[in-house]
């Protein structure tokens, strides 16, 4: 007679079936139908907890909310796109890096039919004033956004579709946007390893040889193997530091009047107050940072004017206007050296310097090359994007084709979900116009943590020659530019312009600045027209004289920029451009 029992085996006990992350279990608790309004309080544990763990968090969170929104009633839909909105604006770029994904746009609007409805839900509403709110901020003023580009590629392809966005508040807009407020090389550095962290996670996530190639390289990176993070912590606080310079002479400028009304208005209330939150920063960035003496002495000269601009702020607002004006405040806090520069001129995106260009270097040409190229930092050197086909999707996650074009890039694209798909010729007419960015011919040399932390240089060869007259400069999508040279005499040099409009759309409002090295002199006659009809070659030229001094010997560098408007979006184009000898 046999005996049946319970037996334990060796083995630890496991559960039937799947059982939900601790994460997922709070999402599910904050999107639960027994809840009469969303609940903020567990909205944002949920983000702490984000905040705290990191590592897949993020990914798992975006995910386990779109099938919320996809998968559940109207009511946990609006729950979770609440729990969304909290994340978004809690939990900084780990979590935009995973809304700004082809797998979680798509997903989001699943349920949006092909052509609009006569009237909207509830839950499409407040999906398309969420895409309105990370367009108008993540890709327009976050640190990141050349990496938003899905985001900006699904508003516009919902735009072409017939959809129409909700216009949001500016209250709510300043929230994503990033505050200008001074941070510590401690705190610069601190979201600069969050950073890092959630591009390695998505790199070794996604698994493909070239991902894992680059998730070494950021390895190494992170470990301290490199020096790219101490050189991009002090980059940035120089900007942040000369930012808030120009901010203490403005302020100073308005306060110097004496006039009370002064006290009224919004930008002085906003200037003092980011003049007033930065000063204890000075002490700590001191405290951290104390090996370069000159950052040490600027920091200790500008806090003194801090005071005194503060100073001149309070003193108004006893009433004591005579004070103020008696108030001396030293100006031009942001000129160097101790020249007198205007803050226009500080300002300008085109100054071009080769001061440095005497030196000798000692690490080659590409040092020399990249002190020239250390004012492009501000232009936008991308390659076009273009958008998805299909209904509401923006195709398959496949990198496309490089575009061939006068120079070779060597950035790497680290994603595969941030590659671009190209679109139809049905949708060129509106979706291109607001989701194309500037081709170059030069890449940017600035550090760029989410295109593989890329220095990549252009050779001195910069041109392709069209014509035994003409040099291809640069050649978009939308606009190609091309340079005639000729030499007038031993000292001056005639540059023609002409611009072809290559799209099927109108360029408007086409303005093109152009700079050359200090040393040298710029005439620049008016344009012939600032629109281009649709396919027009030399639709618009342009003539300068370039007068180089005597025994003026190095290859001559022009820094040019192209800002022009398609169907009413506005494009930007720009490089550094090596003219030949003549």
């Amino acid at each position: 007679m046999s005996s049946h029992g319970v037996y334990l085996s060796d083995a630890p006990p496991r559960r039937n079936g799947n059982v939900a992350s601790s994460l997922s279990r709070k999402i599910h608790r904050a999107c639960r139908t027994a809840l009469e309004e969303p609940d903020l309080s567990l909205n944002l544990d949920i983000a702490d907890y984000i905040n705290s763990k990191q590592g897949a968090a993020p990914r798992e969170a975006v995910l386990t909310i779109v099938k919320l929104i996809n998968s559940q009633g109207t009511h946990t839909a609006i729950f979770a796109l609440a729990l969304l909105d909290v994340l978004v604006k809690n939990c900084g770029y780990p979590v935009h890096l995973q809304i700004s994904r082809k797998e979680f746009l798509n997903a989001l609007v699943k349920r949006f039919p092909e052509r609009p409805p006569m009237a909207y839900t509830k839950v499409q509403c407040l999906i398309l004033t969420a895409i309105e709110e990370w367009y108008q901020t993540l890709c327009k003023y976050s640190k990141y956004k050349e990496d938003m580009k899905y985001i900006r590629d699904m508003h516009s392809l919902l735009k072409y579709k017939g959809y129409v966005f909700p216009k949001i508040k500016q209250e709510d807009l300043a929230v994503l946007r990033p505050g200008d407020h001074l941070k510590t090389p401690s705190e610069i550095q601190k979201e600069q390893e969050i950073a890092q962290a959630a591009k390695l996670e998505e790199l070794i996530r996604r698994g493909r040889p070239e991902d894992l190639r680059e998730a070494n390289k950021l390895m190494k990176i992170m470990a301290g193997f490199k020096e790219d993070n101490i050189l991009q912590v002090k980059q940035t606080l120089t900007e942040e530091l000369t930012k808030l310079k120009r901010k203490a002479d403005l302020l100073s400028e308005m306060l110097a009047t004496g006039d009370s009304s002064a006290l009224d208005n919004d930008t002085v209330t906003e200037l003092y107050s980011s003049l007033k939150s930065s000063q204890p920063k000075f002490q700590k960035i001191i405290e951290e940072d104390n090996s370069d003496d000159s950052m040490v002495q600027d920091i200790l000269k500008f806090n003194d004017k801090v005071n005194q601009v503060v100073q001149q702020y309070q003193l108004l607002k006893k009433g004591k206007a005579d004070d103020v004006t008696a108030l001396h405040v030293p100006a031009n806090s942001t000129s160097k050296n101790g020249e007198g520069t205007t803050l226009a001129n500080e300002i300008n995106l085109i100054d071009f310097s080769d001061t440095n260009n005497d030196e000798p270097s000692q690490n080659g040409a590409g040092d020399n090359f990249d002190d020239l190229l250390g004012e492009l930092n501000t232009l936008n050197l991308s390659q076009p994007q273009t958008l998805g086909l299909g209904a509401i999707s923006l195709g398959a996650s496949t990198p496309s084709a490089p575009v061939e074009t006068a120079v070779h890039h060597n950035t790497v694209d680290l994603l595969g979900d941030f590659s671009s798909s190209r679109l139809s010729s049905v949708t060129a007419a509106s979706a291109t116009a607001a989701s194309a960015a500037a081709a170059s011919v030069t890449p940017a040399t600035d550090f760029d943590l989410l295109d593989g932390f890329a220095n990549s240089y252009a050779s001195d060869a910069s041109a392709v020659k069209n014509s035994p007259d003409r040099l291809v400069v640069s050649q978009s999508q939308n606009l190609k530019l091309e340079f005639e040279i000729s030499k007038i005499d031993a000292s001056k040099i005639r540059v023609t312009s002409y611009f072809s409009n290559l799209s099927d759309l109108r360029l408007e409002d086409l303005s093109f600045l152009v700079a050359v090295p200090k040393s040298c002199s710029l005439n620049l006659l008016p344009q012939s027209d600032n629109t281009i009809s649709p396919k027009t070659a030399d639709g618009i030229t342009q003539e300068g004289h370039i007068i180089v001094p005597e025994g003026f010997s190095k290859p001559l560098k022009v820094k040019w920029k192209v800002a022009y408007k398609m169907n009413g979006a506005p494009i930007e184009e720009g490089a550094i451009f090596t003219l030949p000898k003549i």
